[in-house]
C-alpha cells in the first residue's frame, strides 16, 4: 500500500511540471488541445510506472548490484508481484498501436515495451531494489495482451483515436518524463512528504519527553 501512495505523490509531483511543459509543447509540437490532453495522459501514465518501479532520481542515487538474470526463477514464489507486472504493461501495449502507426506492426510493440522494460530493469541497479529477468519478461508480456486488446476492439486498427501521430512525439514523450522523473519531481515530492515527516518528528519526540516524565 505504502508502494501506491508513494508512487501516487511521484505522479502528482511530476504532473506540476508535465502539464505546463506540455502546453507549451502544444503551442510549438503537437498543435491540438485533443492530442496533448492524449499526450498528457500518456506522459502521466509512463510517469506512474517509473513512480510504482521506483524509478531512481539524483536525490536517491545508490548503486546496487542485485541482480536475477536466471528467467522464471522465484516467478511462482512471487506470483502477485508478477502479475502486477503483467498489468502495469498493458496499457503501454494498447497505447502505442492506437496512437502511432509504426506500433500496429506487432514486432515493434514486442521490442518497444522489452527495450523500455529492459531500461528500467537496468536503472533499478542505481536503487535498492532487484534488476530481475522476470520483470522484463512479465513486462513484455503484458505488451502483448494490451496491444491484442486495441488489435481487437479497433478492428484490426481501422478505428483510432488519431491518425498520423509522429514519432518525434513518442521521444518526446519520453524524453521529456524521464528528465522530469530524474531532476524535477524529487524536490516536489520532498515538498509534500516534509510535513508527514515533521509530525512524525514531533510525535516521536512526544513520546520520548512523555515516557522520560
Amino acid at each position: 500500500m505504502y508502494r501506491i501512495y508513494s508512487a501516487l505523490i511521484e505522479t502528482v509531483a511530476a504532473a506540476v511540471f508535465i502539464i505546463p511543459i506540455w502546453c507549451i509543447y502544444n503551442r510549438f509540437c503537437f498543435h491540438s488541445w485533443k492530442r496533448t490532453a492524449i499526450y498528457m495522459v500518456v506522459g502521466l501514465y509512463f510517469t506512474a510506472i517509473l513512480a510504482l518501479v521506483g524509478f531512481p532520481d539524483i536525490t536517491s542515487l545508490n548503486i546496487d548490484f542485485t541482480v536475477n538474470a536466471i528467467p522464471f526463477v522465484g516467478m511462482v514464489s512471487d506470483f502477485v508481484n508478477g502479475c502486477l507486472n503483467l498489468f502495469l504493461f498493458v496499457p503501454f501495449g494498447f497505447l502505442l498501436p492506437m496512437l502511432w502507426d509504426r506500433f500496429k506492426n506487432i514486432k515493434n510493440s514486442i521490442l518497444t515495451g522489452f527495450l523500455v522494460s529492459t531500461f528500467i530493469e537496468i536503472s533499478q541497479i542505481f536503487t535498492f531494489r532487484t534488476s530481475d529477468i522476470n520483470d522484463i519478461i512479465t513486462n513484455t508480456a503484458g505488451t502483448v495482451i494490451g496491444y491484442y486488446i486495441a488489435l481487437r476492439i479497433t478492428d484490426h486498427f481501422t478505428k483510432r483515436i488519431f491518425s498520423n501521430s509522429k514519432m518525434s512525439h513518442f521521444y518526446i514523450i519520453c524524453v521529456s518524463v524521464l528528465l522530469v522523473m530524474l531532476f524535477l519531481q524529487p524536490f516536489i515530492s520532498c515538498i509534500r512528504r516534509s510535513p508527514a515527516a515533521a509530525g512524525a518528528v514531533v510525535n516521536g519526540s512526544s513520546a520520548v519527553t512523555a515516557a522520560a516524565v
